[in-house]
């Protein structure tokens, strides 16, 4: 099973990767719309063919029980993930990205103090990358 769903992300990722080199940059500008998609198409197709590689070495045994597909965890960052995409419009990336990150914190049990301090070091951070240094306007929101 690994071997196919390797082959499976191996493919998605060449996929994904030959779309993202199509993407040609705007001028003057450093960095074009296809670097994100080619670093994860690129990623996506390594690691698949590392994992079809790993599946045909090493057979499944069929006494390991496999972990359920969908879980309370897996549920509620695609939840999370969904209301982020609903909210950064709205609410601005910064004011949702915090909110965000705190309810992944709290989902993965990390404490109260921890999502406090991680989510807006964390969302920050991403804000400063895309701004500054990527040159990327993510949406304001509340803070106009």
């Amino acid at each position: 099973m690994d071997s196919v769903l390797g082959v499976i992300f191996a493919l998605g990722g060449a996929a994904i990767l030959q779309q993202a080199l199509n993407l040609h940059p705007l001028p003057g500008m450093s960095v074009g719309p296809g670097l994100f998609p080619s670093i994860v198409g690129g990623a996506m197709g390594l690691l698949g063919v590392v994992l079809a590689v790993q599946g045909w070495l090493v057979p499944d045994d069929p006494e390991d029980e496999a972990p359920p597909l969908v879980t309370w965890f897996a549920a509620g960052i695609v939840a999370s993930l969904i209301a982020l995409i609903f909210a950064t419009p709205v609410l601005g990336f910064l004011v949702a990205g915090t909110i965000f990150a705190f309810v992944v914190v709290m989902i993965s049990k990390g404490g109260w103090l921890a999502a406090l301090i991680f989510s807006p070091i964390a969302t920050g951070a991403v804000y400063f990358l895309f701004t500054l240094v990527l040159r990327v306007s993510l949406p304001r929101g509340l803070l106009g």
